[in-house]
Order: C-alpha cells, then structure tokens, then sequence
C-alpha cells in the first residue's frame, strides 16, 4: 500500500524545530505548466522544497507521488501536496492556473476568466504570505501580472510575469540557427507584450559582441531585413503553432519559469525580459509588459532603460496601448475590491 503524501505543515515544523531554512517554492496550478515547472524545479536541485497546490487533491497528490519517483533519480527534495495556506513561508509562489488555450479560445477572449479565477487565488496567496514573490505565469500574463499586483498589494518589485522570456529564447535561438553560433552568443530582446504586438529590438541585438549589422558584414552575409522580419515573425506564432500540434505549450515556458527562479534565489542580478508595472519615467502609463530586467533575490532589482529605434519606441508605445486596452476591460472586476482590505 502506498504511503499517505506529507503534508507542507509537517516539514514546516521540521524546520521550525531545527532553526534550518531552506529554500521554499509554491507551484499553484497542476495542470500542463504547473506540473511540469514542478518536474523541472525537481531536476534543477535549485530548491530544498516544492509545494504543489490544485484544486483537484487527487490530481495533486497524484503527481507528488510521481514526482516523489523521480526525485530517487534526482536530487534530494521534498514534495508536498498543500493548500494555499502552505504558501506562507514560500520564497517565490509560481502561479500558472488559467483558461486552457487549446481550445477555441484565445489568449484575450478567456481573460476575463482566467482573471476571475486567479483573483481569488492572488489575494489568498497574500493573505498566508505578505513577504514572498509572486511569479504569475497566467495568460495573457502582461494583463494578469498588472492585475495581480493590483490585487496582491505587494510592492511592484515581487510581481513578476514570465512575460517574453520564452520570445526572446526563441528568437535567439532563431538567430544562432541563421548565423551557425550558439544562442549563447546571440544578445537580442523580443519586447511589450507577450503577444501579437511584441517586436524584436534589432537596433541593440548583438552577435559575438557585434552589432548585428556589422556581425553580418563582418562574416560576408547581407544584413537581410525581410530575412529578419520572417525570424522575428515566426518567434511570435511559435506558440500557436506548437497548441495547434499538441494542445498546449508546457516545456519551453516551464524551463523558463525554473531559469527565472535560479536567477531570483541566488540573487544572480541576471537580465531577462520579464512583465513587470512599467517605470513612470518611460511614460507609457499604468501598464506591464516585458522589458530587459535585472533580477534580485528581491526579485526585480531594476528595469533597464533600453535604447530603441524611433520605429521601436513607437512599436512599444502601440504594444503598451494594446494591453491598457485589455487591462480597462477588467474595470468590474477590479471595481468590486473598491474599499476592500487586501490582507
């Protein structure tokens, strides 16, 4: 007969009684993503502890259990199934619960939704954990990170979506794949929104330390702009086109997730491209969207002021338009917290 799941109280006094603490990470969600971010935090070894909430227990305990198996040929953590009050000592609580987007619904037409779903959880989250980072992996992420620190009233810094981290990825890779050199070399940005109005900033990407336009004089290539273009769009349906082959995208944006964590517990002070409330001084207003970012075991320690294009510059302006627009749509759902205490 197997053995009953531990609970996360049950560890929790564990570590009370030995004074140790460890790192802590909350996965809210147990469906495609959150179950696989939770496989990919096991293999990393980056954390001593994993929390994996559903609303389904079951479910739940199921993929401890799984999970469990694995960790024989991993590294040594413990997994937990728990409710969101397990969440009060998480460092990071990774929120990946949502409309599924395999089916006719899009990113917007299942926002409103998946907005009234994650309200709930966002505000039960901070109620147990007032101190922890929340990393919201929901979408259309741009619009569920803004709410969601509307929601929180956290500070803007322990608010983080996944934003175009997993773009700016793929149009590396994309590049290295036309260039013959690992996307490790290739420094190149995918920007705004993770979604139809995000866009390359090619006037700052680099190659090998270059400027790509001189990367490629340098090698013998045109500097192809239609060449680009196609790159640049193909980055963007890429998610689209994996749901349309598999119903749903899981891998790429979990390997994200854990990349995002590694940077935040270690206090790497790394740059990616996450969504966070955009600086006053950048002049888009109250929106979030993605932005080279260096992250903090803070977690966002500062956005970076980037130098654009005027053709870039009018490109996030009309992205930043483009998300205020679907922010404004959750005005009733943001109107019934008028008044109300967030904790």
């Amino acid at each position: 007969m197997q053995a009953p799941v531990d609970d996360a109280q049950t560890y929790s006094s564990r570590q009370e009684r030995t004074g140790i603490r460890l790192p802590r990470i909350a996965v809210v969600g147990t469906g495609n993503v959150g179950s696989t971010t939770a496989y990919a935090l096991l293999i990393s070894g980056i954390t001593a502890e994993i929390i994996l909430i559903g609303r389904d227990r079951q479910r739940t305990e199921g993929h401890v259990h799984d999970l469990r198996d694995a960790e024989v040929f991993s590294h040594r953590t413990r997994i937990f199934a728990g409710d969101l009050g397990d969440c009060c000592s998480a460092d990071i609580t990774i929120i990946t619960v949502g409309v599924s987007q395999s089916g006719a619904k899009s990113r917007v037409d299942g926002m409103k939704e998946t907005a009234a779903i994650l309200k709930g959880f966002v505000r039960d989250v901070v109620s147990h954990n007032p101190r922890g980072i929340l990393l919201i992996a929901s979408n259309p992420v741009d619009v569920m990170t803004y709410s969601a620190w509307k929601w929180s009233g956290l500070p803007t810094n322990r608010v983080i979506g996944s934003g175009t981290s997993l773009d700016t990825a793929r149009f590396r890779r994309r590049l290295a794949e036309k260039y013959s050199v690992a996307p490790g070399n290739v420094h190149a940005y995918i920007v705004g929104e993770h979604g139809d109005s995000q866009f390359p900033v090619l006037s700052s990407a680099r190659i090998a330390g270059a400027p790509l336009e001189e990367f490629c004089h340098q090698i013998g290539l045109p500097y192809d702009k239609d060449a680009l273009g196609m790159i640049a769009h193909e980055t963007r349906v890429a998610g689209a086109k994996i749901i349309r082959a598999k119903g749903a995208t899981y891998y790429g944006i979990s390997a994200a997730l854990v990349r995002i964590v590694r940077a935040i517990l270690r206090d790497e002070h790394s740059v990616f491209t996450v969504s966070s409330l955009v600086p006053e001084s950048l002049h888009l207003g109250p929106v979030s969207l993605s932005l080279p970012t260096i992250l903090s075991r803070e977690g966002i320690h500062r956005v970076l002021p980037i130098p654009l294009s005027i053709f870039e510059q009018r490109a996030l302006e009309t992205s930043a338009e483009a998300l205020k627009q679907h922010i404004r749509s959750l005005d009733d759902l943001n109107e019934a917290d008028k008044g109300k205490p967030l904790r």
